[in-house]
């Protein structure tokens, strides 16, 4: 089975504001990523949240819910992506079926189920590999990790993250060409939640 971990504990520090809760296209950010994993063919979404006393936390946890996924509310707030994704795969410790995960940030609001679906075909024809969608020449998301791969994360030095990891395994990376901008998009200020809001004109 492949199961996709959505690191979702941030501050949302340069938005101002809870950013995963934000509505875009009729659905907050969190649903609408994890709707587009489990349509593109993950069996499972585990989405990590902020501690319940966060700002917004009730509300992620219960929008993930909503979507679909499983959700994991640690007791204190993981320190970076690195340790979300560390208590993504905790809760997925009495799950023995998992070959493969994916890791796509909450904030991956571009992510599409066409896309994810093209990165999960990769992964299995490539099962031990590293699977890696590239724009343009720019890595994005999601990235399909081999469960034995990602379970090395937490061998890492402290404050080492996940890139790191890829970097180390780079020899069994695939990059696979996408034409979606949305793969690599950012949604980490106002004005960048303005333009995934704004009308289209096209």
């Amino acid at each position: 089975m492949i199961v996709a971990i959505v690191p979702a504990a941030g501050h949302s520090e340069r938005m101002g504001r809870p950013k995963l809760i934000l509505p875009v296209g009729g659905q907050t950010v969190i649903a609408r990523v994890t709707q587009a994993l489990l349509q593109g063919g993950a069996g499972r979404v585990v989405v990590v949240t902020p501690p319940s006393d966060a700002p917004g936390s009730v509300i992620l946890a219960r929008e993930a819910e909503k979507a679909g996924a499983l959700v994991v509310v640690p007791a204190e707030r993981p320190i970076d992506m690195r340790a979300s994704f560390e208590r993504g795969l905790d809760a997925l410790a009495g799950v023995p079926d998992v070959t493969t995960l994916l890791l796509a940030p909450g904030d991956s609001v571009g992510v599409t189920a066409e896309l994810v679906a093209r990165v999960v075909a990769c992964a299995r024809q490539c099962p031990d590999a590293l699977v890696v969608p590239v724009v343009q020449g720019l890595r994005g998301h999601p990235v399909a990790l081999p469960r034995s791969i990602a379970e090395e994360v937490r061998s890492l030095p402290l404050g080492v993250g996940i890139n790191t990891l890829i970097k180390l395994q780079a020899s069994a990376v695939v990059e696979l060409p996408v034409n979606e901008p949305g793969a690599v998009a950012d949604l980490d200020t106002p004005e960048d939640y303005q333009r995934w809001t704004e009308p289209d004109d096209g």
